[in-house]
């Protein structure tokens, strides 16, 4: 009798012909669900890609066909994808369902794909580094963050890249290559002297920083990591429905909400508040909710210049759910711009 608590598995081959474009730094990267594959070139314009993947489960298959490295997006394709049940399965996906026309870097009508084959200059796309190292309690919502905020990041024509651990990751020469550096739910005491050293210069040159959730229950003894997430992270009550204000429509991540917000998340109360330091976007209605702890002023999300970078916090995002939520990916899809430096 099969054990009910091992997971089966299946082998999928992914065979998958990419539009044709003549380059030695073409890649072809496959994502399902936290799965991140790099697919090999066996011909011209055919690629392969193999895993060993969960059996009988759904969810969306991105496959994405880079240029100089992954610089530059020259198609992707997204569907929904349904293993099977046998030992191997081979799922076969076609030129002609690469959309190729979306990626376009300049704006100027003319996709980056046919601007390339005609010689014209495509230019580079921002590149997020999605950070989700935890040395304290870990979210079982964090795989969830990282595929949505994939997905967001390839529908606004960015390039993404994670890092689940700080070695060989902070460090200046490798902190360069990216617009913004997303700290995922992080938690506990994640980066040493010389990465702190390192993230500190890179946001003093520029970049910009985005923190989710528990980033605020990050670093406490780096005074300046708490001057640049806005806020330590102090206690929470129970998960439950709260309403938010919003304080700011005209920022990119709470344009599309109205003047109250109401949704089921874990409520962070803060160990100070930081509105004298931010400016603030959603706050808190308390009587909304039980047990909050910050009386009648109480942010929530928030954005700021430090020290020279940009800096956009929420304390959404606890739950699993909430990155299937139109209004909550639509709110993270606008820190993203703002940190990468797309948006006010």
């Amino acid at each position: 009798m099969p054990d009910p608590l091992v997971q089966n598995t299946t082998v999928v081959e992914f065979d998958i012909t990419v539009p044709a474009y003549v380059s030695d730094a073409l890649e072809v990267r496959v994502t399902w669900s936290d799965f991140a594959i790099a697919a090999e070139r066996v011909g011209d314009e055919l690629w392969s890609a193999t895993a060993n993947l969960p059996a009988d489960r759904e969810h969306l298959l991105v496959i994405t066909l880079t240029d100089d490295s992954g610089d530059i997006t020259l198609g992707s394709v997204e569907q929904r994808f349904r293993t099977g049940v046998g030992d191997l399965e081979i799922h076969t996906v076609t030129a002609d369902q690469f959309d190729t026309d979306r990626w376009d870097n300049d704006g100027d009508g003319a996709s980056n794909i046919d601007e390339l084959i005609a010689g014209t200059d495509v230019s580079r796309s921002p590149h997020l580094l999605l950070f989700s190292e935890t040395r304290g309690y870990r979210h079982d919502s964090i795989a969830d963050a990282l595929q949505a905020l994939e997905e967001l990041a390839i529908s606004a024509g960015m390039q993404t890249v994670r890092a689940g651990d700080s070695a060989g990751v902070f460090s200046e020469s490798n902190l360069a290559n990216y617009d913004a550096v997303v700290w995922v739910i992080t938690s506990g005491d994640v980066l040493n002297a010389d990465e702190q050293a390192a993230f500190e210069r890179y946001i003093r040159s520029g970049g910009g920083y985005a923190g989710i959730h528990a980033a605020s229950d990050t670093e406490y003894e780096w005074p300046w990591y708490g001057e640049l997430v806005g806020a330590y992270f102090d206690r929470h009550p129970a998960v439950q429905l709260a309403t938010q204000n919003v304080e700011d429509g005209s920022h990119p991540s709470t344009a599309h909400l109205g003047s109250r917000w109401t949704r089921t998340d874990e409520w962070y109360d803060y160990r100070s508040n930081p509105r004298a330091r931010v400016n603030v976007l959603l706050s808190l209605d308390e009587n909304s909710y039980s047990e909050g702890g910050m009386g009648n002023d109480h942010p929530s999300a928030w954005y700021h210049v430090h020290d020279g970078g940009r800096s956009w916090y929420t304390g959404g995002g606890h739950t699993r759910a909430s990155y299937a939520e139109p209004d909550f990916r639509a709110h993270l899809l606008g820190g993203l711009r703002y940190a990468a430096g797309l948006g006010r």
